[in-house]
């Protein structure tokens, strides 16, 4: 049992937390080591405690101040390049879904597929390159043409500033959450709402809401 293969499981439910400890109990491959239920946690755990494989959703938004979206992946990356990156999320943003695969992301996978699909993965990622997507996000294997998707042409951070925003984060708490300053977060926000067309705030949420963004 000694030579299975290590899991960090995180999620801001209890629920999926509970459902990922159930799924992968008595697995002979797969031995859940950690559990997280923020970015920063989760960071701490692997710190501690590294593991080959992290299971964790795009967005952890139970505490305002933790490290999230892009910011969370990019760290993860950056500081374990060797940990392969399962998301299971509600996130249905193409654009996200896509540029995550940058990010060290090797799975994507729907909480709304079966429960299954999550051991597939996990099998998917520790003996194949190319990232694995579950049933419900097949359409993801087809390359896209440039500029046809939903906010493909927002850089990750102007989504990610979108995203934020939308969801009632200010612009001084996204500053703090990304570690930059809020003239930066600022510019960003002004760029994003310049290449999408969009003047007011009303209507950069109205935005994120239709791309699934939120």
């Amino acid at each position: 049992m000694n030579n299975r293969y290590t899991v960090t499981i995180s999620d801001d439910h209890p629920h999926i937390l509970y459902s990922l400890k159930m799924l992968f109990s008595g697995n002979d491959k797969f031995l859940i080591t950690n559990e997280a239920i923020c970015g920063k946690d989760l960071l701490s755990a692997l710190s501690a405690r590294p593991t080959d494989i992290v299971i964790t959703d795009f967005s952890l938004g139970a505490d305002r101040s933790t490290i999230d979206g892009f910011t969370k992946l990019r760290a993860l990356h950056g500081r374990f390049p060797d940990v392969k990156i399962v998301l299971l999320t509600s996130q249905k943003n193409t654009a996200i879904l896509r540029k995550a695969s940058d990010y060290g992301v090797k799975a994507v996978v729907s909480k709304c597929d079966s429960v299954e699909e999550t051991v597939l993965a996990c099998h998917h990622v520790i003996s194949q390159q190319e990232c694995y997507y579950s049933s419900s996000f097949n359409y993801l294997k087809v390359p896209s043409s440039k500029g046809s998707e939903r906010g493909s042409t927002l850089t990750p951070k102007e989504l990610e500033v979108v995203r934020l925003f939308s969801s009632g984060y200010s612009l001084a708490e996204i500053a703090q959450r990304q570690n930059r300053t809020i003239s930066t977060i600022s510019t960003q926000k002004y760029n994003a709402m310049r290449r999408l067309g969009v003047s007011s705030n009303i209507e950069l949420i109205r935005y994120a809401y239709a791309q699934g963004l939120i």
